[in-house]
């Protein structure tokens, strides 16, 4: 029972890790995108986007918080190694515990704070192109803390529900 429940969270976890790398890939390849484009339109028809700058600093900004989310779901964002190489195995298991734990109170505060100002910035007429409005691509800053809280409990119950070892199987890539 207990190791089909574990398999599902490390699944959800999977899925989440491909959907963010996914996004990843698409922004990468807009932001070249934007840069070629960018490099055509100047030199070749003597022209240029207004908005490119505010483009490429929001893409950005998605690319940051979706790489947090990323490394958060592989174990690699929060870690404090020190104590791994210092402390006997049956300690650093608990220690992994109070960690993912207090990451995840400091990321849940954060993300409180990223969905207040998200509210202040829907109040900013700031418009991104067109009739989009800046806002939109603010969203990311509680969402991307939102996605590390997930992976965060998602790891607490990954290891909550496996063997002694099961943080070490859950770090880094699948084997």
């Amino acid at each position: 029972m207990a190791s089909s429940i574990r398999n599902s969270l490390q699944r959800i976890n999977t899925f989440l890790g491909k959907t963010e790398t996914g996004l990843l890939c698409l922004i990468v390849a807009m932001m070249i995108g934007l840069a070629v484009l960018e490099i055509v339109l100047r030199y070749v028809f003597k022209t240029s986007f207004m908005w490119k700058h505010r483009m490429l600093q929001n893409l950005t900004l998605w690319m940051c918080f979706l790489g947090a989310a990323l490394a958060s779901s592989e174990r690699r964002h929060i870690s404090i190694d020190v104590l791994t190489r210092i402390l006997p195995d049956n300690i650093t298991r608990y220690t992994a515990y109070i960690i993912d734990v207090l990451s995840l109170v400091v990321v849940s505060i954060l993300a409180y704070f990223g969905f207040v100002f998200l509210i202040e910035e829907q109040q900013s007429s700031a418009i991104l192109i067109g009739n989009i409005p800046l806002w939109w691509a603010k969203t990311i800053i509680p969402l991307g803390f939102v996605l590390i809280g997930i992976h965060l409990i998602l790891q607490i119950c990954i290891n909550l529900t496996g063997s002694e070892h099961a943080a070490d199987k859950t770090e880094g890539d699948a084997n």
